[in-house]
């Protein structure tokens, strides 16, 4: 029987930022991927999660999906095989939650699709803005996302920031990913996050932004093949 890997995508993001990796995965896992978009507070999310999930899986996570498996992690370590953060955060950061006070403006200012046309070379690399084959698809996954489920993933952020102290929690194995050209969260905060994971390591992946995913699919996926399948 195929083990069980979940996946948490970002804000904004669905099964379309994993779909390099359900593809290529399933031969090994039973993937899954699972969006929380209520208007909950992280805890009611974890809670959430957890009564979905099966007793014992593996479990990715990115940014948005991060944060929210550094508190599933923790909240159940014994659940949790092995773990993998990609391009989040753990700190309290003052910058980043005005940025989130801004989108949540714009949100119920009805600007959700001026923000997203803004904020693209926020997110992937800049040689990469030209590439219709990952632009299309990702600006179709956010600007398809509805503006609630933004509102409340935002929302779910701003009231329960930080997790550095749920990281001492954090019992299993865990890869800690970083984006060399991440302009959303920067190599101090990912390094932070792995030296307080009891057993976690770090690696980067070159020439590449916040939406790893999707921007270097088969790097991502041949991670998570080494990781989760050793």
């Amino acid at each position: 029987m195929k083990e069980t890997l979940i996946l948490i995508p970002g804000l904004g993001s669905t099964e379309v930022i994993w779909q390099h990796q359900k593809q290529h995965l399933g031969e090994l896992f039973d993937v899954q991927v699972k969006v929380f978009d209520q208007a909950l507070r992280r805890a009611e999310l974890v809670d959430s999660f957890l009564s979905q999930a099966p007793d014992h899986f593996c479990l990715a996570g990115h940014s948005f999906g991060g944060w929210l498996a550094q508190a599933v992690a923790a909240t159940a370590p014994e659940r949790v095989s092995k773990l993998m953060l990609l391009n989040t955060y753990s700190r309290y950061n003052a910058e980043h939650l005005q940025l989130l006070d801004q989108f949540l403006s714009n949100i119920r200012s009805n600007l959700l699709i001026e923000t997203l046309d803004a904020n693209l070379i926020n997110i992937i690399h800049p040689d990469r803005i030209q590439d219709q084959e990952l632009v299309k698809p990702l600006q179709e996954m956010l600007k398809g996302f509805s503006p609630a489920g933004y509102e409340h993933q935002v929302q779910a952020m701003v009231n329960d920031y930080a997790t550095e102290t749920l990281l001492p929690n954090i019992a299993c194995p865990t890869l800690v990913v970083h984006a060399r050209e991440d302009k959303t969260f920067p190599t101090e905060e990912l390094q932070f996050i792995t030296d307080h994971i009891q057993a976690a390591k770090f690696t980067i992946i070159e020439e590449c932004g916040h939406m790893s995913p999707m921007e270097r699919p088969q790097a991502i996926t041949a991670l998570m093949r080494l990781w989760f399948d050793s």
